[in-house]
């Protein structure tokens, strides 16, 4: 008997074991990502034609134990290979697995090529070419913990490539993984039930389950096999194979399938797809959205969907409010209805609200997903979590109840009303105007992924009800520790800005694009003393961002202010905000440089000078790293010498164990006075050590 080893999708073993089964193949073990029989060549042909759950079939010439390239080269010539194939076939060799000295699988492979031409070189003094494209036949070389494997590979290409599918859409499932969630969902043990994908795409699980369902053979329309080329080969049991599965082909049955896309040019592939499937008469295609085209039954059936998921953090905000509303209608429709999801986002999948009664986790490609079977109850879907949530729920309605008074009071339209203050939740939420960004503070690395996520997702769905914010005005953000300028860094590319009112200022802030929005809400007061001591002042501010503080400044009688950033891209966005408040940016200065090296060559002085660094950069554009903690005398030092007699320094920074160092101070003839609480906005009062702040003075 021969050896096989068939590979599949990880987390599709078992199941593939069982169909090896009812092919009337035994002696069968389990492997990662595939399973090996002894079996006839009768039988490799049937899984070759019928399997809908392998990938490959290998059929095994040799193996020995291999430590390196001269066992694996040894091995590749104890195999006779002109029974294998003739010289005039075009071969290639894949390679797959690794040891202490064969860590590369290109030069494994060639080995094994080399061991090949060698011996047809020797026996008859001609060798075969070597195609990896398109080649006649092909071999693989596995090495499996101290063992080396040598394969003629039987199916040729992928066994989950049927050819019914030339356009796959938008986020294609593989067909051997949606056999698998056919076979989970248990609806071929009576496929005269109705059968609804409400989220269909190109039409691959419903396809697959039509194909089952009347037995069509996974591969009746191949033509390309890996064993046509091999000397081994048997084209009459081949056919005999073939005949006997075409045989079984179902004629005589009418399926109630149906698959329901929102998207028409997805519904138009998934119609050509079934069509070339031969089972377009069983399967019912319309356009509609899920959650409003639930089609009516007076019986029990099956749904079975692969629904989107986010591949974006801000798309999660979506994708759970969609799974939280299919679920209740399903619930509401479908009670007793049988309900099977295949999802990479899995922690979205318990806004469906059931409970399951089966998960399996499986590789679709390189995305970890997990089918998961329901049956729908009305009603059903209490969660402990639920509890838990429901606390933060009551913590945001009281206080946006609270803080959208005091911000009216400014008045700001930008404003903090949440700020991690249950420690389950984790996040900051704010408001800008009639949008919101969420900010998910990194979790310690001690707290599980899918618990993170689970709260995240809690707060996704209630926040936007909540505050009454649509979900398209919703940002998600994940805010953990910056280097240098990278929180700076532009994120998306929608270009997306819009205005908001502060005091007696208006400024463009984008939500999206970049970490921050181009305006720091915990600067707020801090802004407005600016404006309030700027009259008929000379003001520079440095390290100026967007120039919110710069704005202030003109709007509070400033008669020049002069702005000093790095970041051309942020200059330019301040001047649209001095324009925003009619302001002309002509009649003002702005210099898109290093603040340090820009003092130390500025022959101009200023009445008035704010400076808010970063507590550490090292941006390429830098000569020398900036640290807040260790440069911050030498800065000051610095915009002393440009500063006017009588003229006030403001000093802020964000660095929570930043100590100044008054002493140095006291020896350049400054004193400091502390306005970090009298500057902390009503929205921050919680986070008192947010940031620090010091008017700097020189002693009288």
């Amino acid at each position: 008997m021969a050896r096989f080893l068939v590979t599949t999708s990880k987390g599709l073993e078992n199941l593939l074991e069982q169909e090896l089964q009812s092919f009337s193949i035994e002696n069968i073990k389990l492997s990662v990502s595939s399973v090996w029989f002894e079996g006839s060549l009768e039988q490799a042909y049937q899984v070759c034609y019928r399997s809908r759950l392998a990938n490959k079939v290998l059929l095994e010439l040799a193996s020995a134990e291999c430590s390196g390239k001269e066992d694996l080269y040894q091995l590749t010539q104890s195999i006779d290979w002109s029974m294998q194939f003739n010289d005039r076939c075009t071969f290639s060799v894949d390679f797959n697995g690794v040891n202490e000295q064969l860590r590369n699988t290109q030069f494994s492979a060639q080995v094994v090529k080399d061991a090949i031409v060698d011996m047809f070189q020797d026996e008859l003094g001609r060798r075969p070419n070597v195609d990896k494209a398109q080649s006649d036949i092909r071999f693989q070389g596995r090495l499996i913990k101290k063992n080396a494997h040598i394969f003629i590979d039987l199916s040729g290409p992928s066994l989950h490539q049927r050819g019914y599918r030339v356009n796959a859409g938008r986020a294609p499932i593989k067909e051997n993984i949606a056999a698998g969630v056919v076979l989970r969902s248990g609806w071929l043990d009576n496929t005269q039930q109705p059968l609804i994908d409400y989220f269909c795409g190109s039409g691959t699980l419903l396809i697959e389950a039509a194909q089952m369902a009347l037995k069509f053979p996974p591969q009746q329309y191949r033509r390309d096999w890996g064993f046509t080329h091999w000397l081994g080969h048997n084209q009459n049991m081949f056919e005999q194979v073939k005949a006997q599965a075409d045989s079984e082909i179902i004629t005589d049955s009418k399926l109630r399938i149906y698959g329901i896309d929102i998207n028409q040019r997805e519904l138009k592939i998934a119609e050509q797809n079934a069509q070339d499937a031969g089972v377009a008469e069983h399967i019912h295609f319309q356009r509609g959205n899920a959650l409003d085209s639930m089609i009516d039954f007076n019986e029990v059936g099956h749904i079975i969907s692969n629904p989107p998921y986010g591949e974006r953090l801000e798309d999660e905000l979506k994708i759970a409010n969609l799974y939280l509303d299919f679920g209740a209608k399903l619930k509401q429709k479908y009670e007793n209805w049988q309900l099977t999801l295949i999802s990479s986002a899995v922690e979205q999948l318990r806004q469906i609200k059931l409970s399951a009664s089966k998960k399996y986790k499986l590789k679709n490609a390189s995305l970890d997903c997990v089918i998961a079977k329901y049956t729908i109850e009305a009603g059903q879907g209490d969660d402990p979590r639920d509890k838990m949530a429901l606390e933060f729920q009551n913590r945001l309605k009281k206080n946006i109840k609270q803080l959208s008074k005091l911000a009216k009071q400014v008045p700001t339209e930008c404003y903090r009303v949440y700020d991690a203050d249950l420690p389950n939740y984790n996040v900051a939420i704010d408001v800008y105007g009639d949008s919101l960004v969420i900010q998910e503070y990194a979790a310690p690395k001690n707290i599980p992924v899918e618990k993170t996520q689970a709260r995240l997702n809690e707060v996704l769905l209630t926040a936007p009800r909540i505050l009454d914010i649509d979900n398209n005005k919703v940002a998600v953000k994940v805010r953990k520790r910056q280097k240098g300028n990278s929180q700076y860094q532009r994120n998306a590319t929608r270009d997306d800005y819009f205005t908001v009112q502060e005091a007696n200022a208006l400024f463009y802030v984008n939500i999206h694009d970049f970490l921050d929005t181009g305006l720091f809400l915990d600067h707020r007061d801090m802004r407005l003393l600016i404006q309030k001591e700027s009259k008929d002042k000379t003001v520079l501010n440095l390290f100026s961002y967007t120039c919110s503080v710069s704005v202030h400044a003109v709007l509070g009688g400033a008669s020049q202010v002069t702005s000093v950033d790095l970041s051309k891209k942020y200059l330019d966005w301040g001047k649209q905000n001095f324009e925003l408040n009619n302001i002309n940016p002509s009649w003002h200065q702005f210099f898109a440089e290093d603040s340090l090296d820009w003092l130390k060559k500025s022959k101009q002085s200023f009445d008035l000078i704010f400076i808010d660094p970063p507590s550490f950069s090292n941006s390429k554009k830098l000569d020398n790293t900036f640290d807040v903690q260790r440069d911050h005398i030498s800065l000051i030092e610095n915009a002393l010498a440009k500063l006017n007699p009588n003229g006030d320094i403001y000093f802020s920074n964000n660095l929570r164990s930043f100590k100044l160092d008054t002493e140095a101070l006291a020896e350049l003839g400054l004193v400091a006075t502390n306005l970090s609480q009298q500057t902390l906005p009503f929205d921050f009062k919680r986070r008192a050590n947010i940031r620090q702040v010091w008017k700097i003075q020189k002693q009288q």
